[in-house]
């Protein structure tokens, strides 16, 4: 009886934290990109695109460090600091959860993400995305021309070749789009692993269904690949190498309990 009783207040623990998190990164991105459009109305047109990364990165380096604090997730994310001052580059992860984006975004300031054009579109969260230059996924010839001038004048391409969110336990069939992109731009593929202890905000993940707090994760740097002519055998490539590291690597919770510091002391 007591177990049972503990169990439950344990559950509805879980829940309280699962419904305080969902709805802080609500707020948190309402008022970003609300505070984001005041302040953009003062800059140069030129200042605006990196003002609102940087402003995205600073976003959810605090969302991050509130949930950490909290011990709601614990992050080992300090291997992508290494990133920070490559320019031009195609950043290529794995897509596991929800919240992927938002975790490469608050260490580096510099990524173009493609996105769904809804998203884009959005009355409250896509304004800030627009500022910052992001591609809608319309035609692949749209992607890959915007893509392409990102590229030149220095910024780094987020995408996830697999194209929706991983339905098995590695990655899905990639897409030929990085590799396209690479090809066209003669510009490194930089791989980027996630890897969690917990399918929270996976594919098959409801947003109510609560999960066991905290949730690890870590996000590490892989293999750079360089473009090639041939896009099938580049693809080919990357998802031997995605299916490798990822069916061999440890349990998130293994590597993170002795890096699971905040978010400041990280940086």
């Amino acid at each position: 009886m007591i177990h049972l009783l503990k169990n439950r207040l344990q559950h509805a623990r879980n829940f309280l934290t699962l419904l305080f998190g969902l709805l802080l990164l609500g707020v948190v991105m309402v008022v970003g990109s609300t505070g984001l459009l005041l302040y953009s109305a003062f800059l140069r047109r030129d200042q605006r695109k990196q003002n609102a990364r940087n402003v995205i990165t600073r976003t959810f380096q605090m969302y991050f460090g509130v949930l950490q604090s909290l011990h709601i997730l614990h992050l080992d994310l300090s291997d992508l600091d290494a990133l920070r001052n490559d320019r031009g580059v195609i950043l290529a992860s794995n897509h596991p959860s929800l919240l992927d984006a938002l975790l490469i975004n608050s260490r580096l300031s510099n990524v173009v993400c493609i996105m769904k054009e809804q998203v884009l579109k959005n009355v409250l969260f896509g304004h800030g995305a627009r500022m910052a230059g992001y591609i809608p996924n319309k035609s692949i010839r749209d992607i890959v021309n915007v893509a392409a001038e990102e590229l030149t004048i220095g910024s780094q391409l987020l995408l996830f070749p697999e194209g929706t969110r991983s339905r098995t336990a590695t990655v899905n069939e990639l897409q030929a789009t990085v590799a396209v992109i690479a090809k066209r731009t003669g510009v490194d593929v930089q791989t980027i692993l996630i890897e969690s202890d917990s399918g929270f905000l996976g594919k098959a993940w409801p947003l109510y269904r609560v999960p066991s707090f905290p949730v690890h994760f870590r996000v590490r740097v892989g293999r750079r690949f360089l473009p090639a002519d041939n896009v099938k055998q580049l693809v080919t490539e990357m998802q031997e190498y995605f299916e490798q590291e990822l069916a061999n690597s440890r349990p998130a919770r293994s590597f993170t309990k002795h890096c699971c510091g905040s978010m400041e002391a990280q940086r």
